[in-house]
């Protein structure tokens, strides 16, 4: 009769085991399948960032590409390259500025 007992007791821990493992099993693939649904968000989010950025330094080098600023330079000092006559005496560079806090 012990040993009867001995083996129901076992049968009994052997499947409260067996129920631990499962929700142990079933939390890991739930928090996995999170894991993987965050990566998924993030690895978008830097795809967007980095197609931002080159959109940003694509802008950067149409802004500073030298056609611009001789566009510039002739529309808004009247200077033109290539003339001696450009070159400003350091007295008169201050009359071509715009006024501190004036919009472009």
């Amino acid at each position: 009769m012990a040993k009867t007992r001995l083996i129901r007791l076992l049968q009994a821990a052997a499947v409260i085991v067996v129920a631990l493992l499962a929700v142990g099993l079933y939390r890991a693939k739930s928090d996995a399948a999170r894991a993987e649904t965050r990566v998924r968000a993030l690895n978008l989010e830097i795809a967007e960032r980095e197609a931002r950025l080159r959109e940003l330094r694509s802008e950067i080098a149409t802004l500073e590409s030298p056609g611009r600023i001789e566009q510039l330079a002739e529309e808004r000092l009247g200077l033109v390259v290539g003339q001696e006559s450009a070159a400003l005496p350091q007295s008169a560079i201050d009359d071509h500025l715009p006024e501190a806090g004036a919009a472009p």
